[in-house]
């Protein structure tokens, strides 16, 4: 069984958009503030990533360049991305999108909604422990079956981000590794 392609190709992306989390550990923890948290997103990153060769899709490389701001009163960061290079399973299209980070005040919780020219939204919610921020999905696989997935992100300094996206197929007793990241800020 095969995860749609679609799903991948979304999921890259928002790989690559959601690698803008607080980028230091320090940082995030001495944020007083959502504001100061979603401050540390600001700035120009370069992410490469790679599939991995799994039951749920083919190896290859990818790369975005992300670029996120806040929105004038300062509630919201936006990112704007961009894949550098097509993409050979999804008809050769250069990938792009943008993305919309807040806090709620209301679930006290960090959360985002994405969109892309394909369609959208999609949206979810970041948990946070310490320097790992996690995000769980639910998948619709090509069967209808659904299952667990989960972008786990690791900030291990001020400018660099390592991170994956892995599958469970039995409730998140066993991942499988599909997609891991590398981001770095340029500016």
């Amino acid at each position: 069984m095969r995860v749609s392609k679609k799903f991948f190709m979304r999921s890259a992306a928002l790989g690559a958009a959601l690698l803008f989390a607080p980028t230091a550990g320090a940082t995030a923890q001495d944020s007083s503030s959502p504001h100061g948290m979603l401050a540390v997103w600001a700035g120009h990153w370069k992410s490469h990533g790679e599939v991995k060769e799994t039951q749920f899709g083919h190896a290859r490389t990818f790369d975005y360049d992300v670029q996120c701001s806040f929105l004038p009163h300062g509630a919201f960061m936006a990112c704007s991305f961009l894949s550098l290079m097509p993409d050979p399973n999804h008809g050769n299209r250069i990938s792009n999108g943008a993305t919309l980070f807040y806090y709620s005040d209301v679930d006290k919780t960090f959360k985002y909604t994405e969109v892309h020219p394909e369609g959208g939204p999609d949206e979810g919610t970041a948990l946070v422990d310490g320097n790992v921020w996690t995000e769980p999905r639910e998948i619709q696989r090509r069967s209808g079956v659904t299952a667990d997935g989960r972008f786990v992100y690791n900030f291990v300094s001020p400018d660099k981000i390592l991170a994956r996206f892995e599958i469970s197929t039995d409730k998140g007793a066993h991942w499988t590794e599909v997609d891991e990241f590398v981001d770095t800020k340029v500016g």
